[in-house]
């Protein structure tokens, strides 16, 4: 159940969710347009979101010239086949330009998710610099001077919380938040917790149909494992391939922690659920070894590059989301309902992860 309807949007938060591109965002946004929800922000944290914006533009500017500079000079040959030629045609990032338009996106979304504004000069300047030389939350582990803008930040919501004798939510998954105290302020890691609440909330009055839904869940818990299972294997060929390519891929065992009830369609009688697993399995990872290659620094290039494969077996905790569709009769029992279960997503590893793990049961 909600301890309160108000939730603050930490920098963390969006940079975690791709910006504008998360679904979970949406939602969360959502809600708060239906006023379901009070969104906050400070200006301090606006203006972190933009120039994180502005930062991650730049970086990926210089990796997508990189990119065309080596593909320009060494890929050449693959102009030779259609589905090649987008490569060579990528469009200009233009910095402004792209900057201006994700600011405006962030501008939308301040403006329909109806975020209301705590005033960071509410902070209290003398607790912030003695949590700084005491080393309290956000100065966790040293006295990080950088942290200041949080820590300004934390102090205003506090400011604000007496001042109008409300508690809040922050979310944010920045490890120096994890040890912060407060009578006011709840933190929590994610936002597929806080959605879970929402939704939980929402339908106190349908309380049977919750239990009724998380029963569904509980009793096809096999079918959501194997479609879990299916997914990530799935995701892993789709996505690997371009630094190293994984073939054989088993899994050997998957553990689901509870799961996160995120959004409810009645339309089609859809629940859409986020869950944490672990997952253990083997694969063959195949790619370059360099172990008798050569740099030609004129050519730019490595010479006598040979492949190398490895079997690897790996164990990680990754997040999937899913999607059961179950028509709610009252009385009915969870193992008598017609359920279609659907997973839309799973995170997997990166090729780095993947290739880190070759090396190290190499070694």
């Amino acid at each position: 159940m909600l301890k309160t309807r108000n939730v603050y949007i930490d920098t963390e938060v969006f940079i975690s969710n791709n910006f504008f591109d998360s679904t979970n965002l949406k939602r969360l946004f959502q809600f708060g347009k239906d006023e379901t929800i009070n969104l906050y922000l400070t200006e301090i944290t606006e203006n972190e979101i933009r120039n994180n914006i502005r930062e991650e533009i730049l970086t990926t500017q210089n990796e997508l010239n990189l990119f065309k500079k080596n593909i320009a000079s060494k890929g050449k040959v693959l102009k030779n086949f259609e589905k090649f030629k987008p490569y060579f045609d990528l469009p200009k990032l233009e910095i402004d330009l792209n900057l201006k338009e994700l600011s405006n996106k962030l501008e939308e979304f301040i403006g329909e998710g109806k975020i209301k504004y705590i005033p960071y000069e509410l902070a209290d300047i003398k607790v912030v610099v003695d949590k700084y030389f005491k080393q309290m939350s956000p100065f966790n582990g040293g006295k990080k001077k950088h942290e200041f803008p949080d820590a300004i930040v934390l102090s205003a919501i506090e400011n604000w919380c007496k001042k109008y004798d409300q508690k809040i939510y922050f979310i944010s998954g920045d490890p120096d938040f994890k040890t912060y105290t407060s009578g006011n302020i709840i933190i929590l890691p994610n936002l597929k917790i806080l959605l879970d609440q929402i939704n939980r909330q929402l339908d106190i009055d349908k309380k049977k149909l919750i239990d009724w839904i998380l029963s569904v869940f509980e009793y096809n818990e096999h079918i959501i494992i194997e479609k879990i299972n299916e997914k990530f294997v799935e995701t892993i060929y789709d996505e690997i391939g371009y630094t190293i390519e994984a073939t054989n891929i088993e899994v050997i065992e998957t553990t689901l922690f509870d799961p996160s009830f995120v959004q409810e369609n009645d339309s089609n009688d859809e629940y859409i659920f986020q869950i944490d697993f672990d997952i253990n399995f083997t694969a063959q990872i195949i790619f370059d070894d360099h172990s008798l290659s050569f740099y030609d620094k004129e050519d730019d290039c490595y010479y006598n590059v040979g492949k190398a494969q490895r079997s690897i077996e790996m164990h990680i905790t990754k997040t999937a989301e899913i999607a059961i569709e179950a028509h709610y009769e009252l009385g009915e029992e969870p193992e008598s309902a017609g359920v279609s279960v659907t997973c839309t997503y799973t995170s997997t590893p990166s090729e780095y992860d993947l290739l880190d793990e070759a090396e190290n049961d190499y070694d």
